[in-house]
């Protein structure tokens, strides 16, 4: 097995083509494959092994062992080896019926086999003397112990999956329900993948050493530790597991659990629905500081419609399943209440400052300097360097306005530092914030013949979404950040079978996503330079590309903040791209 990829560019400007052209080029790719490629088979790492004997305990070998999925109709073929057994590897998970003939035997069927995703299942059968016409039927237990790997692992089917009610249908929640598995999820864990929470530790493991895989595609964002680029329709998942500890080695990809999803496949029957979950505050409290300060309560309004539809494009060989889903999140920022300048400390343009004096600060004192143009100012102003301003009756502090810089006016003026709607000094803000995510999922399997098979599978996640705060630099919503992140994940698998005990498979996975972030004005304010800015900085006001405010920090007096549009735009992409080749072979009871 091989496995490469590129990296994180952390700089790059970069540019990424629209979702329905990546669709298109999958579209061609997978075409091509079917075209060219005739020797194929779709794999989710489940397996069903057994051993044939009759009534006295003795192996049966040469016995023909027909294995069916009874959701599609498609047939695996094997021959007991010299012991007896047989092995049938990369399977589909579903239902399927297990037909085994020899000669001087009764035909033996058993049905209802339920095979889940990446599990061993054992199937033995003991055959009757008596002719192959007459059929011995058995219904599979329902109920299994596990007994053919110590693996330890945590199966959610997908009807349970769809009737779980997680909230916001993140499938992250679905993972805290595995075996040995601790949880940090918050109680609304987010509706898009790179953002979403995913504090989940597997046996004490480090939760950035989770891998989440898609039809075996990684879904990590090797640059966000911990992040996965896809979060999944509910709806589309047929299956999912987590692999808490003791799995096989050809999952090794990190040290902590391994979280497996399978996709949903057409049948010979045709499939689908139409859904639309959403919550909303209306009529939920209000907060008691927000209410106080005579704001709104913060909204919370998640809208999720969609529809899928599954089935048969040529009966018994092609099939298909397509899930579109749209996810819609208003929400407004967590109420927090911050210090800001004090109503009265916000200068007005071309008038004297009278500055009123925090509680426990110290007299603001007029700066020291050898300029003689300056000095001339003081002695204008009656001024001594080093010495406070002069005070009013009022108690307040008269700064000349010859002294005041009129940019540092302009800039608060523009409401960088909001002014106080909480008591005299104190911000309250709780601003909606919109995520727009739409998903688009398309799974194709064609079946060549009961030996050869292929399955693609193609996910695009769009998502646009606003954060107030802005990330990362500051504690006000007068600027926030605008963030997109397309992502991608495609699968194309294939096997050859060679012999009843040589299986070789191949696959192709890709994963990958951008990450644009761009500075955004909150209501009322504004990060772009004013007119009749005139203050000048390292770099000239021509190389400002985006036109905006410097960020400023007042420190060791109230408010004690910070204000900054930061450093955005930000531009990076991650690409990750993963060649597969496993061999698999049966010699007598031992399996490689």
């Amino acid at each position: 097995m091989s496995r490469s990829g590129i990296p994180r560019n952390w700089n790059a400007p970069g540019r990424f083509s629209p979702g329905w052209s990546r669709i298109v080029l999958w579209c061609i790719a997978l075409a091509a494959l079917i075209t060219f490629v005739p020797r194929m088979h779709a794999q989710e790492n489940a397996s069903i092994n057994g051993q044939v004997t009759d009534s006295s305990g003795a192996v049966v070998p040469n016995a023909q062992v027909t294995l069916t999925d009874n959701a599609t109709g498609q047939k695996r073929t094997a021959v007991t080896n010299d012991v007896g057994a047989y092995r049938f590897a990369s399977l589909n998970h579903g239902t399927y019926t297990l037909e085994i003939k020899a000669q001087g035997f009764q035909t033996f069927t058993r049905t209802g086999i339920v095979l889940n995703v990446a599990q061993t299942l054992g199937e033995d059968a003991q055959l009757i003397v008596g002719s192959a016409s007459q059929t011995v039927t058995v219904q599979a237990n329902a109920l299994q112990v596990q007994t053919e790997t110590s693996e330890v692992s945590t199966l959610i089917s997908g009807q349970q999956i769809e009737r779980l009610s997680t909230n916001g249908r993140n499938v992250t929640q679905l993972a805290a329900m595995g075996m040995g598995v601790s949880s940090q999820l918050p109680e609304f864990g987010g509706v898009d993948a790179l953002t979403s929470a995913n504090g989940i530790s597997f046996n004490g493991t480090r939760s950035t050493h989770n891998i989440y895989l898609i039809d075996g595609a990684e879904q990590n964002d090797r640059g966000c530790g911990g992040c996965f680029m896809n979060l999944p329709s509910q709806d589309a998942i047929a299956e999912f597991q987590t692999l808490d500890s003791n799995y096989s080695p050809d999952y090794g990809i990190g040290s902590g659990g391994t979280i497996t999803m399978v996709l949903k496949s057409g049948t010979n029957k045709f499939h689908g629905e139409v859904y639309e979950f959403n919550r909303n505050t209306a009529y939920n409290a209000n907060d008691y500081f927000v209410k106080r300060s005579g704001k709104q309560r913060p909204v919370f309004q998640l809208n999720e419609p969609g529809g899928n539809i599954g089935g048969p494009l040529y009966k018994d060989k092609t099939f298909f399943f397509v899930n579109e889903e749209w996810r819609r999140l208003i929400q407004g920022s967590t109420p927090s209440v911050t210090n800001t300048i004090p109503a009265n400390n916000f200068p007005t343009a071309g008038q004297d400052f009278n500055y009123t004096l925090p509680s426990g600060g110290k007299p603001p004192l007029v700066p020291t300097t050898s300029d003689p143009a300056k000095l001339a100012l003081y002695t204008a102003d009656g001024l001594t360097p080093g010495a406070a301003f002069p005070q009013n009756a009022d108690g307040t502090y008269k700064i000349p306005a010859n002294l005041i810089d009129q940019n540092s006016v302009l800039m608060l003026n523009a409401n960088t530092f909001p002014h106080p709607n909480l008591g005299t000094s104190q911000y309250i803000a709780s601003i909606p914030t919109t995520d727009n995510i739409r998903e688009d999922i398309v799974r194709i399997d064609h079946t060549f013949s009961p030996k050869y098979q292929i399955m693609g599978h193609y996910l695009h996640d769009a998502m646009n979404k606003t954060f107030f705060p802005p990330l990362w630099t500051t504690s006000y919503p007068t600027v926030g950040t605008a963030m997109a992140n397309p992502s991608y994940t495609a699968a194309i698998k294939l096997t050859q079978t060679y012999s009843p005990s040589l299986l070789n498979e191949t696959a192709f996975l890709y994963g990958g996503n951008k990450i644009r972030l761009t500075p955004v004005a909150g209501a009322g304010s504004s990060f772009l330079i004013p007119q009749g800015w005139t203050a000048t900085s390292f770099f000239p006001l021509a190389n400002n590309r985006l036109g905006r405010l410097p960020g400023v920090t007042i420190s060791g007096t109230a408010p004690n903040n910070t204000w900054n549009p930061s450093y955005y735009p930000w531009k990076n992409g991650y690409e990750g791209f993963e060649y597969r080749d496993d061999l698999s072979y049966t010699r007598g009871r031992h399996q490689m």
